[in-house]
């Protein structure tokens, strides 16, 4: 086809689109959402937005490209400059994108000279045929945990290869949700890359997968054909995608039976925002429907991980059409996520797909539950496990083809009966052994990690309701409720009650106290020391980051009075100056920049600044595979508060073997050593790989 044909045939596609959503490619420019992410939301005072066009037009192009955003030309005289749009302007520049003498097209009076605005906030009469980027007014709504506003005003439809995906902005970055990562492969069948081609709707999240009921989010009940992903960005790239940033890709917890990549109706648009990084949320099959195994049969287990590699790939393949770079991809993940992002950094399946991992909150363990997560059954033994409990609960244990029988189950009788399948398993194809070779000689991805857990994990369970509790019986019950005992010599749980490496707490409620230190140590915080330590001793890792949060807040959705500080007249919210257990999960609004979107307010003054602090120390990571952020990072983004606090705290150290310590994340935080006699007391040492 000649180029002129070419061109007239692009200029119809353009116009036509009328009232439809703009063409991002029509519009000839890449876009940047400038604003302030602080968490403070409408009571910031960096108040202040704009969208940058970034390519040089003619003031006359400059302000139908506003136009076609269904927006104006900003104007310094309806915004204070210096409240966001100063500092989101000066981070262009020390991203090398323009010069320091960089000029903007601004809002201009209809019958005099061209205007344009420097860095400085210095406006200046210009030629209007000269050719600058462009500064647009920025209207997208609020976004909560209950309400989005997708209004046609706000839509943008971004060329994906044969798809034409149409998503909208909120108040601080582009939002995709509800794409089709995979079409439903069918019940026990692994899931590949969709091939989509023309419109793509991605106004709305996608339905979330068939779980446990106690995690359903009503009304919308869960699918077998649930595989979509959430994206959220605050840069769309022109044709020539240049500067793609950083990539988090969140793979939810809810031990494999519950919870969804929308996170309760909300995406990651602030963390992207904040962090200036590219955030995908994605679904994946939960519970029976995405890992049962059964010895004998084809239906081997792992489709729930193979989902995970599936979106990775689609990824790889389409994530530069929105501004993320598919060779900085970090997956990341809070308990079964965190075990998530363990089993792909052991499957050759995952390879090339990922460049960091991080690990919040990881199941894991030598018994009981917790313990699968880290240490793969065999087929023939979730076969056992659970299996054939499976099997007999829905009406097929006496089937001559029991795979078929399971397969033609009603998918609420699968999703209800009180069995379920949720762990992985070494099936020869996602995993080809037990764990991590992190001492061997076999495959395992050498990426950059960023591990650690809350200080009192396994306080959801433990309430503060009984003053004369002892350690004794509450970690007796624990036994008897679960032969919990240690590892080698069927020593029991119960016995590290008067054990010296544990010492007494201060304070009311000790036993109890006591008691979440020992279990958290067991079940989820030790094993994550030792992977740490043999990862950096055997150096299968790069770098190792290790740390323990000891200021949380539970989403309120999944929450425990034990695990919010005591609430007083003077601090109806919660007073942080007294102790409360640092439960499972408390970490996870904060990382994700999401506490006031879920309805989370401030208890004190140090709970926002905190959360910019972890925002910045993740992205940092994300970004250059350490989380300490360069401090002229930080002066060009306006983020003194961070930069205050890490100055001030010092440098969150890499893992040492010989030295073995962790990052406090707390207000004024800093380094602490790992507690090894406790592991050690618990039969996971450190060097417990080693062994």
């Amino acid at each position: 086809m000649r180029p002129s044909v070419f061109a007239f045939i692009y200029a119809i596609s353009c116009l036509r689109q009328g009232a439809a959503a703009p063409l991002l490619s029509c519009l000839d420019s890449a876009l940047t959402i400038l604003k302030e992410e602080d968490f403070l939301a409408q009571a910031s005072s960096k108040s202040a937005s704009a969208i940058l066009v970034e390519s040089a037009k003619r003031f006359s192009d400059g302000r139908s490209a506003c136009a076609s955003l269904s927006e104006d030309l900003w104007s310094p005289d309806s915004q204070d400059f210096f409240a966001g749009v100063n500092s989101s302007l000066a981070y262009q520049i020390y991203l090398d994108k323009y010069s320091p003498t960089q000029l903007f097209w601004i809002k201009s009076p209809s019958h005099g000279p061209c205007k344009a605005i420097g860095v400085d906030g210095t406006k200046q009469n210009v030629p209007c045929h000269r050719k600058l980027p462009t500064l647009c007014t920025h209207s997208g709504a609020w976004s909560n945990y209950t309400f989005t506003d997708n209004s046609p005003q706000y839509q943008v439809t971004v060329p994906a290869g044969s798809m034409q995906v149409t998503g909208f902005r909120d108040a601080y970055g582009w939002r995709f949700d509800g794409i089709k990562y995979a079409n439903f492969p069918g019940r026990f069948v692994h899931s590949t890359v969709r091939q989509a081609s023309g419109p793509v709707s991605a106004l709305a999240f996608g339905d979330v997968c068939l779980q446990n009921v106690e995690w359903e989010e009503v009304p919308q009940q869960g699918k077998e054909d649930c595989l979509y992903l959430n994206i959220a960005t605050p840069y769309l790239p022109d044709s020539k995608r240049k500067k793609l940033k950083p990539v988090l890709f969140w793979i939810h917890g809810g031990g494999f039976i519950g919870n969804s990549g929308n996170i309760r109706n909300y995406d990651g648009v602030a963390m992207a925002a904040r962090g200036d990084i590219v955030v995908v949320k994605i679904n994946y099959r939960l519970g029976s429907f995405g890992y049962l195994a059964l010895e004998g049969t084809s239906i081997k287990g792992n489709y729930g991980f193979g989902d995970m590699i599936t979106a990775l790939e689609w990824v790889k393949d389409n994530i530069k059409y929105f501004g993320g770079d598919r060779e900085k991809v970090t997956i990341a993940g809070d308990s079964a996520g965190a075990a998530s992002v363990r089993a792909l950094i052991s499957s050759e399946k995952a390879e090339g797909l990922f460049a960091g991992g991080i690990l919040q909150s990881m199941p894991s363990g030598w018994r009981g539950f917790t313990g699968r997560f880290t240490n793969y059954s065999t087929i023939a033994e979730a076969t056992e496990e659970t299996g054939n409990s499976v099997l007999q609960l829905s009406g097929c244990g006496s089937a001559t083809d029991k795979a078929q029988c399971i397969k033609d189950v009603s998918a609420s009788t699968l999703n209800t009966i009180e069995a379920i399948a949720n762990t992985p398993v070494v099936d020869n194809d996602v995993f080809h052994d037990r764990g991590l070779h992190i001492t061997g000689q076999g495959y395992m991805a050498h990426v950059p990690i960023l591990i650690g857990a809350n200080r009192d994990e396994g306080g959801m369970g433990m309430p503060l309701n009984n003053l004369t509790a002892t350690t004794f019986d509450l970690l007796k019950e624990m036994d008897e409720r679960e032969e919990y005992f240690l590892r080698g010599e069927r020593k029991f749980m119960s016995d590290l009650a008067s054990h010296p490496a544990f010492p007494t707490p201060d304070g009311p409620y000790e036993g109890q106290k006591k008691a979440v230190m020992i279990g958290s140590d067991i079940a989820m915080k030790c094993e994550s020391w030792a992977t740490a330590y043999s990862g950096a001793k055997n150096q299968k890792f790069p770098s190792v980051y290790t740390f323990e949060f000891n200021r949380t807040y539970q989403p309120l959705w999944w929450t425990k009075p034990q695990c919010e500080p005591p609430k007083t007249a003077e601090h109806p919210l919660g007073d942080l100056s007294q102790d409360y257990f640092k439960c499972h999960s408390g970490e996870v609004d904060f990382v994700l920049g999401m506490t006031i979107y879920s309805g989370e307010a401030p208890r004190d003054e140090f709970d926002i600044p905190f959360q910019q602090l972890i925002v910045d120390y993740w992205s940092s990571f994300i970004k250059w595979g350490n989380p300490n952020p360069p401090a002229g990072y930080l002066e060009a983004r306006n983020f003194w508060g961070t930069l205050n606090q890490v100055t001030a705290a010092g440098e969150w150290e890499q893992f040492n073997d010989t030295d073995p310590q962790l990052r406090v994340l707390q207000w004024n935080g800093g380094q602490a050593p790992i507690p090894e006699e406790r592991c050690a007391a618990v039969d996971l040492p450190l060097d417990f790989y080693e062994q």
